[in-house]
Order: C-alpha cells, then structure tokens, then sequence
C-alpha cells in the first residue's frame, strides 16, 4: 500500500503496530500546518522549528491515547496549541522590549529608504506590534482562523470550548486587535521624523 495516499487513520494504526515511517508520512502531511501556527504565534521561525519538533515528539508520544472522536489534524492542533501557548509564556517572561537604538538601527541598515517604503515598513511593524500585545489566546484565535482557516467547529474542538463561546472570543480578539493598530498606528511614523 502506498502510505502517501492512506488515510490518516490507517497510518496511527501502522505507527502504533511498530512502523515509525508511517508516522514520517503524518508529519510530513501536517509539519507546515503546525509550524505555520508556531510561527505567528512565536515570532520566531528557529524557536518555531524548536517549538514543532517538540510538537511532533508529544504527539508520537501520545499517539496511543488518539481516539478518532476527531479528525487527526485537530487532535494535533489542540497538542500544538498548548504546547505553542506554553512556549509563548516562557519567551514573555524573557522577552526584553525592544530600544529605539535597535529600532534607529534598522533604519540607518536599511539605507536611505523611500516614504513609501517607510509607511509599508510602519504598517507591517504596527500589525506585528499589534499580534504581540495580543495574549497567546488571542493570537491563536486569529491565526488558527484567519490564517490556517480552522471553521469555528474546529476551533472549539482544538480550545475545548463550544463554538459560540469561540465566535465570541474571536470577535473580541479582532476588536482588540483593531484598536491596538489604530493606538498604535496614530502619527507614529510622522513623530518618528518631525525630531
């Protein structure tokens, strides 16, 4: 049998019968998934890569717990989540704020850059300063919805909570994501250059 084309199902069972190239094929299929989502919600695309191996080691782990009363990749998700969630409060704890020198820095690099490619960088830097303020929950909302395109049933599934609780908790998530970039969005870049 091709182990590409079986199904997800078929695969756990051959994994947990001894065949560890089985697995390779699951984490073949959901390895950009899982590290989509550890990447928006970390930042960091080493700490991301860190971050999914780890994933992948407690799936393994926990396969034989796996009951099939979801589909494979939300049972991952929910593993993935947490164990991204975890990680997102050790890095909070160490995190330092970053300096207007570092900041100074960049744009000196970055040469003699244009006002339309100043005002572009200012948007990206305001979205990212955005998701940052965000809780790890509401960062995990927001890409699992907008960005792995999760339905709200999976959603629920993953967070363990009904889907109308996540629909409210989602909602919130982008009014608050909305303020943050208008907060920080107001005149940012003209009082950067008016000193």
């Amino acid at each position: 049998m091709n182990r590409h084309k079986a199904s997800d199902t078929n695969l756990i069972s051959q994994v947990l019968a001894g065949d560890t190239r089985a697995y390779a094929v699951l984490l073949g299929r959901y390895q950009h998934m899982v590290f989509t989502l550890a990447v928006r919600m970390l930042g960091d695309r080493e700490l991301a890569e860190e971050t999914t191996q780890d994933v992948f080691v407690k799936a393994y782990s926990s396969l034989v717990g796996f009951r099939g009363d979801s589909k494979f990749s939300t049972w991952l998700y929910r593993i993935a989540y947490h164990r991204i969630l975890d990680e997102c409060d050790r890095q909070k704890r160490k995190l330092d704020q970053r300096t207007e020198f570092a900041q100074d820095r960049e744009l000196a690099e970055a040469g003699n850059p244009t006002w339309d490619r100043l005002l572009e960088r200012e948007r990206k830097e305001v979205l990212l300063q955005a998701l940052g303020e965000l809780s790890a929950e509401e960062n995990s909302l927001i890409s699992l919805f907008y960005l792995q395109e999760l339905s709200l049933k999976e959603l629920g599934e993953v967070l363990e909570l009904s889907p109308d609780t996540v629909k409210v908790r989602l909602f919130r998530a982008r009014k608050r994501l909305k303020m943050l970039m208008e907060k920080s969005n107001t005149g940012t870049l003209l009082k950067t250059y008016e000193r």
